[in-house]
């Protein structure tokens, strides 16, 4: 199976220019399998969501807009599955987050405070994986290993000058997991890069399977 799993849609993500639909026939022409929607969690996208669009409960609207890049991705038989790109409050760091449960991501007002030690706390109380999305970026801090799960050694975005060497470098120091994604935003993006895997991944379980095991190829 091809895998994205850095993917953004304009439902939720102002920097996004690609609606559901039109990512789900962009990553089918691209011949992916499944793609995994990491939309913008955050106080600034909470605010602006609720301010300019009168959304009522920034989780709630997120969810219902990744079941709409299913239903789009489902009608042309590309699996989706959810997944987040968190910035917590007084950082411009993003995390890449996988298998959250409903519950603990309503409380996002809370999960916005807290610090990358806490979530990673949590994180592993709850079995849900932690990764840093682009860590040599520009405006990037890198954070201590023992925090994540892992880090994206590869983005695929072509705006950014992401280091992809000096992240794969650190994975590699750090002993820690390596992920890929396009982090596409643009048509331009779809198909940057992600991963592939013998495994036929249908669910979230499966997917989380699979990155804990390292049963993949980055691309």
């Amino acid at each position: 199976m091809k895998i994205d799993l850095h993917v953004h849609t304009s439902e939720v993500s102002f920097c996004g220019h690609m609606s559901s639909a039109e990512i789900a026939e962009a990553y089918v022409e691209k011949g992916y399998d499944l793609i995994v929607i990491t939309n913008h969690f955050n106080t600034y996208t909470a605010d602006r969501l609720e301010n300019e669009k009168g959304v009522s409960d920034f989780f709630r609207y997120y969810n219902d807009m990744y079941l709409l890049a299913k239903k789009e991705g489902e009608a042309r038989g590309l699996k989706v599955l959810n997944g987040y790109e968190i910035r917590f409050d007084n950082s411009d760091n993003d995390y890449l987050i996988y298998g959250m449960s409903d519950g603990t991501a309503a409380r996002y007002r809370e999960l916005f405070r807290m610090s990358p030690k806490d979530f990673s706390a949590l994180a592993n109380e709850e079995g849900f994986l932690f990764y840093q999305a682009h860590p040599f970026r520009n405006g990037m801090r890198i954070i201590n290993p023992a925090y994540l799960f892992g880090i994206e050694v590869k983005n695929g975005n072509p705006r950014h000058d992401s280091r992809n060497d000096i992240a794969a470098a650190w994975a590699e120091k750090y002993g820690m997991h390596a992920i890929a994604g396009s982090d596409c935003h643009q048509p331009e993006d779809a198909g940057g890069t992600g991963v592939t895997t013998e495994r036929q991944i249908k669910t979230e379980r499966e997917l989380l399977s699979m990155l804990r095991d390292d049963d993949y190829s980055i691309l």
